[in-house]
């Protein structure tokens, strides 16, 4: 199979895992206007089966969620049973100063502001979705979401 360069393999696929419906929706909008597919979960708790259906190339991690938040969730070892690759971002309104710490300790792959301006986080998504897909290519592998199974990954 010939594989695609990083520009034409698509514009890529959005988890957003946030408790505010009014947030999670306005974001998931941006995106699917920018040609994303983009699916918005509420919880925690079903996460990685969530992230093995619908096979995103970057997750929007809430950190402050009822019961388990996304800090719980990294502290819990919970980040080995997510597909290597995933971007995980923590997406919060915690300081900019806190986030980058707690994105390196817990080791994600990066940290928005839900403060910043909304065309901001689409502009950081569209870029780290097209780093995932160049460092894919340029490890021989092609980013592929054709067969992924999303009948049974439905949007909140």
């Amino acid at each position: 199979m010939k594989q695609l360069s990083p520009e034409r393999v698509g514009a890529g696929r959005v988890l957003i895992v946030d408790d505010q419906p009014e947030v999670a929706e306005g974001i998931k909008q941006l995106l699917e206007y920018e040609g994303m597919v983009v699916n918005v979960q509420t919880s925690l708790i079903t996460l990685p089966l969530m992230i093995r259906q619908f096979d995103p190339d970057v997750v929007l991690l809430d950190l402050s969620m009822p019961g388990l938040g996304g800090t719980a969730y990294f502290a819990s070892g919970a980040r080995k049973f997510i597909q290597a690759g995933t971007l995980i971002i923590l997406f919060s309104g915690r300081s900019s100063q806190e986030l980058s710490r707690l994105s390196e300790e817990l080791g994600a792959d990066g940290f928005i502001s839900k403060e910043q301006d909304a065309w901001d986080v689409v502009v950081r998504v569209k870029s780290w979705i097209k780093h995932r897909h160049a460092v894919a290519f340029a490890a021989g592998r092609n980013v592929n979401h054709a067969d992924t199974r999303t009948s049974s990954a439905s949007s909140n």
